[in-house]
């Protein structure tokens, strides 16, 4: 049975209930209420993963990531236990063709981009879904699935040995977009323009599989891409998934085909309950897509030489799953400023924690307004993220409530001059703890990885780190002995020296931040600081 996190749960049937998460339905172009059976004991989440062809690119990477937030989303925050399943299609014509031009091994190409694929998503911080599944280890399942589509007649052979499926047999076909089906033509292949193939019959030099043996209507081939999917998905799920994802471009032809053929399969009237299509990925002043035909692409690899991970993440937090992200210069400053500002608020909080910054005592408002903000803030979060998953409203509602916060951390600083920090209230410690250690879940639940590192830093894998610190804890107290020095006597020398000082342990991926007389430090990586 599952957990409880909503505050209402609805049963609209003897085995459904909805609850207050809403999605946006692509059949009726409206949020409807996520949809579960509470007697399952886990919710079914399917990815359509890559065709392992080429490198994977940012295109790709704004897709995983975003449903790695979603689902990171689902399991910590509504606390829905997921299982999820993702594909590797290891067999394709654009897999053949790129073999064949580089003179190797159709396997052996497959293997390395697949491989390279994982790479990137671990270095994106994507979790690894629960079951990885590829199109060569399931072709007698496959071949299964197509013999029943023809066996039950909304499939056929055609004359070279390949077999479609014939749309007009459905009459639900067009559930995620609408399809004006052409009327039967003379063909001798596909009965219908819009009927799509199920079975790709065997070409010399290719490699095939056969039917032989399982299935007589099935001869030497290999599957179509459609059919892959459905196959896949129902030998882990069964006949209904609770999720099925993928990018926007894959919602016609694909998901349709899927949806179709599946629900045929398996006489039921709608195999996937909620569909989750994610926006595309353009580049800035582009209109079109990201895709390796048009040649504008920009691999992971090329990506993360540039930018943190958790930057690109923050980029997908920023807009809305279903929307278009634009990358490029601007969009990257914007999402790296916001993700420094966090980082800030977390330095700040340590440093009032640690008394590093002035406390001083009062009638107590601001520790109350605190709380109050960081009340108000959940409520934001939980009606922002109920509502189609809207991360980047619940970012801005968090942005707010450390603004809040560090006006009270800092109210209480000591300007440069010397001069006595004014009274704003009482100890705000409780409360800053309080916002800190909810913004820092939060955060860690979208897979932001900045906040959760250590403030130490491996040097070559040696446990050199205690060396290094004291090292780094000898500058920083030099420092401030000058700066204390500067601050009495108003030398601007050795207020020059000090900046040069902080300057160079940024270089070093050290950020110092000053408090009134003291001074405080972290480890921090270097992308993410500000020049």
């Amino acid at each position: 049975m599952f957990p409880r996190p909503f505050s209402s749960i609805r049963r609209i049937s003897t085995n459904r209930v909805t609850t207050e998460l809403r999605l946006y339905d692509g059949k009726t172009k409206e949020k409807v209420p996520l949809s579960i059976n509470p007697q399952k004991p886990f919710l079914s989440f399917y990815t359509c993963g890559p065709t392992v062809y080429d490198s994977a690119h940012i295109g790709h990477a704004s897709c995983y990531v975003r449903l790695d937030i979603l689902q990171r989303i689902l399991k910590h925050h509504f606390q829905l236990p997921l299982v999820t399943a993702m594909n590797i299609t290891d067999i394709d014509d654009k897999i053949i063709a790129r073999a064949n031009e580089r003179g190797m091994d159709w396997q052996a190409l497959a293997r390395k981009y697949e491989a390279e694929f994982w790479n990137d998503l671990t270095n994106l911080n994507v979790q690894p879904p629960d079951v990885k599944l590829r199109v060569t280890e399931h072709i007698t399942a496959i071949v299964r699935f197509v013999q029943t589509l023809i066996d039950k007649g909304y499939a056929y052979r055609a004359d070279d040995g390949s077999v479609y499926f014939e749309t007009n047999k459905y009459e639900r076909y067009g559930k995620l977009q609408k399809v004006i089906l052409e009327p039967a033509q003379e063909s001798r292949f596909k009965r219908h323009p819009s009927d799509f193939a199920l079975w790709k019959a065997s070409k010399p030099g290719e490699p095939a599989w056969s039917g032989e043996g399982e299935a007589v209507s099935v001869t030497s081939g290999r599957p179509g891409w459609h059919i892959e999917c459905s196959t896949m998905a129902s030998h882990v799920f069964g006949k209904r998934l609770d999720f099925h994802a993928g990018g926007l471009d894959l919602r016609f032809p694909h998901h349709e085909n899927e949806e179709t053929q599946s629900c045929c399969y398996h006489d039921v009237p709608d195999w996937v309950t909620h569909w989750i299509h994610t926006g595309q990925l353009h580049l800035e002043g582009q209109t079109h897509k990201m895709s390796k035909s048009l040649k504008n692409t920009i691999s992971i690899s090329e990506l993360l030489q540039e930018h943190t991970a958790d930057e690109f993440r923050m980029l997908c937090l920023l807009s809305h799953y279903r929307s278009v992200i634009d990358y490029g210069s601007e969009s990257m400053a914007t999402a790296s400023n916001v993700l420094r500002k966090f980082i800030s608020f977390f330095q700040d909080s340590k440093a009032y924690v640690d008394g590093l910054k002035p406390q001083t005592y009062g009638n107590g408002s601001s520790e109350e307004n605190l709380f109050d903000c960081l009340a108000k803030t959940r409520s934001i979060v939980e009606t922002c993220l109920s509502n189609d998953f809207n991360t980047a409203n619940s970012v801005l509602a968090l942005s707010d409530l450390i603004s809040t916060a560090q006006k009270a951390i800092n109210g209480n600083e000591q300007s440069e001059d010397g001069a006595h920090p004014r009274l704003i209230g009482a100890s705000n410690i409780g409360a800053v703890l309080a916002v800190t250690r909810y913004v820092r879940e939060q955060l860690l639940s979208y897979g932001l990885q900045s906040f959760e590192r250590s403030t130490h830093r491996r040097i070559d894998g040696a446990d050199q780190l205690p060396i290094v610190d004291s090292v780094v804890e000898a500058i920083v107290k030099t420092r401030a002995e000058i700066r204390l020095r500067a601050l009495e006597t108003k030398d601007k020398q050795l207020f020059l020296v000090c900046d040069q000082l902080r300057n160079s342990l940024k270089t070093a991926g050290i950020e110092l931040k000053d408090h009134g007389k003291t001074s405080s430090w972290s480890w921090v990586d270097d992308r993410s600081v500000g020049q």
